[in-house]
């Protein structure tokens, strides 16, 4: 991961669910940023691709961004992937 540390990235995630990250895989820009429904409840985690439509890659909802960040560190939305597994193809523009 160039622009942050794959330790760096995810502290942000669970500590304040960003501060939102755009970043790039393979070439294309993603945004990830947090949103807290108070009035419901719940927080989620929300990636989307900056380009096109803004398609919405995943939205993990939880009681607490802990609960939010497990789900987004355990999705395959890197190509099949964990941001793990494709760290090596990130980097990080902003956040």
């Amino acid at each position: 991961m160039k622009g942050n540390t794959i330790k760096e990235f995810m502290n942000d995630v669970y500590t304040t669910g960003g501060p939102e990250k755009e970043f790039l895989y393979k070439g294309k820009e993603y945004m990830l940023q947090c949103e807290y429904n108070f009035e419901a409840g719940f927080t989620e985690i929300i990636v989307f691709e900056c380009f096109g439509d803004n398609n919405i890659i995943l939205r993990c909802q939880g009681k607490t961004i802990r609960e939010c960040a497990e789900q987004f560190e355990q999705s395959k939305i890197f190509d099949g992937k964990t941001i793990y597994e494709a760290e090596q193809d990130i980097e990080v523009l902003f956040g």
